[in-house]
């Protein structure tokens, strides 16, 4: 047959192929396409089995996430499931590649699974703030029991088919491609004339008293909690004490409240925005060629290295301290038991003295590599207002893995397209900033927005302690104040000039509070004082803030101090919008979410924003503008959001 499902007869045995690009994704089309299938393989004389299997790189990566936004389409996952289990012939599962989400839901529906070693699979939906469907939470475990069944779901990570854990899933593991031996098994169960439905398992309730001990255990450290975690563990404990159909319907309401929430809209909102910011127009236009070798000139790129080390690149540095420092951390991460010996090792061979001849070199201001065919400005704090090209890493480079693409129309579109290439090959999320609309960068002009309207909030009256817990309230781990003391400063200082003047505001000045600090030495953590003083057992405010400032309203009036740091913050993003700087709004969450601590459950300032209502965005700017800074100025694209009733995406603000 033609379309999303393509079927073959194997002497008897149906394998119904999921072809569907990308990834074999369960859309409504091919949901309809196999439960049809199915239909008609159960009425088929000929048939007497079924094998599910996919083409291309896996079985299914599962649901495509941007059904979720909106009425779930029939056949939904759950009907699918019923169906393969109560099949009146064996289906057989093959597993390749990825099985993730509600591929996965398929595949334990199914009588039996043959896996591929190598295969991966995951029930990421925790990631997203869901619960998982299709009667994961009622099948797993059944088949693995509590302990296993909740580790898989609670972390969402992806595991291999040959993980010990599980082994009970699967009733063959083969090197080899796992179709034809699914089909041998299918034969075979068709040939004994009976075979096992995942809700009949009971070895994985075989032991009650464990299962409820790893029940108490997860639901100990989740005490107090709400959320998608704690109803995976309400889910689990159902699939010990009620009927399996009970439990399906359970899981089936959690499924749907979840769903619906908004901590789940918001983390879907950002699963995607990291999808999408990869999407530059260079990759389209332009061949991309391999960057393989790189020199690093500069100091402190001791995370960089080990990040292009991780990813199988070779490193090249005259930095005299580099290789003891990526040696240090290195034996570090044996010491952890996070990589072998071996693996050090050969990180160590592939970082070597000298910088030519290369690929590539990633350089900080100042440390330019000689002799190098291309040589990229690295930001070191500084921004990169003026480059043609440069890159961003947010650091620590290994363990964010976000990046800011710094890109101008004199820009060579290859070497966009391979620096995005190598991002992606390296696990790093790349957002392409253009140049010179985003002055500084994206992220710089952001949190420059956000500092400035911190430092106009204390020059008021309030406390930077006070100024940081509104913008903890409003969504970030931590506020501008110690964020400006750990970096630093006069780092901070001299890059909130340039952002300044690219927000059309004045410049911190001889009285601002941040000048005030740096006359007095306090530059920051690295000599313990800033805004904070910085003792080993961690910040805390100074005698000169002591107290809690003066009275909130005489200082905003009626507006909250979150929603005034909010609107400065989206004042500068609507700049960003306006002038081009970005290619879309959920790259700016991204960053915020990514690069600088905020909550992705709320799926980031614009997200934020957009559930709150513009219309109440324009009540706080139109009520701050007494304070006369251009930064609470009412930006003509929030009127034109406002008039239309739109937000950010598309979303009708409410009133």
């Amino acid at each position: 047959m033609t379309g999303q499902i393509r079927q073959k007869l194997r002497d008897g045995v149906a394998v119904l192929l999921l072809d569907r690009p990308v990834a074999n994704a369960l859309s409504p089309d091919l949901r309809a396409e196999l439960a049809a299938a199915l239909d008609r393989t159960a009425t088929e004389t000929e048939v007497r089995a079924v094998v599910l299997a996919g083409s291309g790189a896996g079985f299914s990566s599962g649901v495509d996430l941007t059904e979720y936004d909106g009425p779930l389409a029939e056949p939904w996952i759950d009907t699918l499931c019923t169906r393969i289990e109560e099949f009146p012939k064996p289906v057989i599962t093959a597993l390749h590649g990825a099985t993730f989400g509600a591929g996965l839901a398929l595949a334990l529906a199914s009588h039996a699974r043959v896996v591929q070693a190598e295969a991966r699979l995951a029930s990421p939906e925790i990631t997203l703030g869901m619960v998982p469907g299709g009667g994961v939470t009622q099948r797993l475990p059944r088949l693995l029991g509590a302990q296993v069944a909740l580790e898989v779901m609670l972390t969402g990570q992806t595991l291999r088919a040959s993980d010990p854990r599980l082994r009970h899933l699967f009733s063959q593991i083969t090197t080899d491609d796992p179709l034809p031996a699914a089909v041998d098994l299918a034969r075979k169960l068709a040939d004994q004339g009976h075979w096992r439905r995942s809700q009949d398992a009971t070895r994985g309730l075989s032991d009650p008293a464990g299962y409820q001990r790893a029940i108490s255990a997860v639901a100990e450290r989740l005490k107090g909690q709400t959320g998608a975690a704690s109803d995976i563990l309400r889910a689990v404990e159902a699939a010990q004490l009620l009927p399996f159909p009970q439990g399906l319907a359970f899981e089936a309401t959690l499924f749907d409240d979840r769903l619906r929430s908004p901590e789940a809209r918001a983390q879907r909102h950002i699963y995607a925005a990291e999808r999408r910011a990869s999407g530059m127009p260079e990759r389209a236009q332009s061949p991309t060629h391999d960057m393989t070798r790189i020199a690093l000139a500069g100091a402190r790129l001791g995370d960089v290295a080990l990040l292009l080390l991780e990813g199988g690149k070779e490193v090249r540095s005259d930095a005299p301290d580099l290789r003891t420092n990526v040696s240090r951390a290195l034996d570090g991460l044996v010491t952890q038991g996070k990589i072998e010996a071996a693996t050090r090792d050969a990180y160590l061979t592939r970082l070597q003295n000298g910088t030519a001849p290369v690929d590539l070199a990633l350089c900080t201001r100042g440390s330019e590599a000689a002799n190098v065919a291309l040589s990229l400005p690295l930001d070191d704090g500084r921004g990169l207002a003026g480059a043609a090209l440069g890159l961003r890493l947010y650091r620590p480079a290994q363990s964010v893995r976000l990046a800011e693409l710094s890109v101008s129309h004199a820009a060579d579109a290859g070497t966009v397209a391979s620096l995005a290439r190598l991002c992606t090959g390296l696990g790093v999320t790349a957002v392409r900033a253009a140049q010179p609309a985003s002055g500084p960068g994206l992220g710089h002009v952001l949190m420059g927005a956000l500092s400035l309207a911190g430092l106009e909030l204390v020059r008021l009256g309030m406390t930077p302690q006070r100024v940081d817990q509104a913008a903890q309230r409003l969504g970030f781990r931590a506020g501008p104040f110690l964020m400006m003391d750990y970096e630093g400063l006069p780092v901070v200082a001299a890059r909130l000039r340039t952002v300044a003047e690219w927000l059309g505001c004045p410049a911190p000045g001889a009285d601002d509070p941040l000048a005030e600090r740096l006359a007095k030495g306090a530059v920051g953590r690295a000599v313990g004082r800033g805004f904070y003083d910085h003792p080993r057992d961690g910040p805390r405010a100074p005698k000169t803030w002591a107290g809690p400032g003066r009275d909130l309203a005489e200082v905003l009036g009626a507006v909250a101090p979150r929603h005034a740091l909010q609107a400065a913050l989206l004042g500068a993003a609507m700049q960003l919008l306006a002038r081009g700087a970005v290619q879309r709004a959920s790259d700016l969450d991204l960053l915020l979410v990514r690069g600088y601590g905020y909550d992705r459950a709320r799926g980031g300032p614009l997200f934020a924003a957009d559930q709150r209502g513009m219309l109440a965005v324009l009540q706080d700017f139109k009520a701050l503008a007494a304070l006369c800074s251009p930064l609470w100025e009412v930006p003509p694209m929030l009127r034109e959001m406002v008039k239309n009733g739109e937000g950010f995406f598309g979303r009708r603000a409410d009133a």
